[in-house]
């Protein structure tokens, strides 16, 4: 299973058509994860599982990439949509997030963006980010579930290599790589440990768990009727406090 732009603004007019209420109280997941470890394949298998429940009034999707960012420079966006991505609303945003929901936007104009994007995907919800330091700039969205999902360099740099027919040691050049961007692009634009475990809500050892069995868990985590509700109708209510 694989998104696209259009995809993704097909989830976002089923949001408009279902009268989406973009509060940030309906679910989201990130997953943050080791290069090789099958943190994609699980975010996919994921989306398709909680969709196949029909606990959301559209299917979930996944964002990964600069999916994001291609999706709000589609032109052929519900009306109602493109306003809520327009200057006015993400400024409002802007001016309530370190109060409502704990983080400040970074400075640099493409991290802005980025994390304006998923700032308001993550309002709309249904949505799975993948990477892009989403747990992060989503810690305090009450109905959030943060994944971590590793692996062993060995198991990792094997999996590359069957994927693309490489040689170990470019496997392994990449792998490390990857994982050395990812720590040093979170630790530089948000300032946070991407290994740090208490930043996550599962964390998940591809060598032991498969994609299928960890797919599971996180939509029966996602798929509890009382998963943190009380948490995001708390948030409601402080939101009707500042805003009037």
């Amino acid at each position: 299973m694989k998104n696209d732009a259009y995809l993704v603004s097909a989830f976002l007019k089923a949001k408009e058509r279902d009268n989406w209420v973009a509060d940030g109280t309906n679910p989201i997941i990130t997953i943050s994860r080791q290069r090789g470890a099958e943190g994609q394949a699980i975010a996919y298998r994921t989306a398709e599982i909680l969709s196949l429940t029909g606990q959301a009034l559209c299917p979930w999707v996944v964002v990964d990439k600069d999916i994001a960012q291609r999706v709000i420079e589609d032109h052929h966006l519900p009306k109602q949509i493109s306003r809520f991505f327009t200057e006015e609303q993400t400024l409002s945003i802007e001016e309530h997030l370190e109060g409502l929901l704990g983080i400040s936007v970074p400075a640099a104009q493409r991290i802005k963006d980025m994390t304006r994007t998923i700032v308001n995907l993550a309002k709309l919800g249904h949505v799975i980010f993948v990477g892009r330091a989403a747990h992060v700039i989503t810690a305090h969205f009450p109905r959030a579930v943060h994944v971590r999902v590793i692996g062993s360099l060995e198991r990792r740099v094997e999996r590359l290599r069957e994927s693309k027919k490489c040689s170990r040691e470019e496997a392994l050049q990449e792998i490390r790589k990857a994982d050395c961007q990812r720590q040093h692009f979170v630790w530089t634009h948000f300032h946070s440990d991407l290994n740090d475990a208490t930043n996550y809500d599962m964390i998940f050892n591809t060598d032991r768990v498969s994609v299928e069995e960890a797919a599971h868990l996180i939509a029966q985590l996602v798929s509890s009727p009382a998963f943190r509700k009380k948490q995001a109708s708390e948030l409601i209510e402080l939101r009707h406090q500042v805003l009037g």
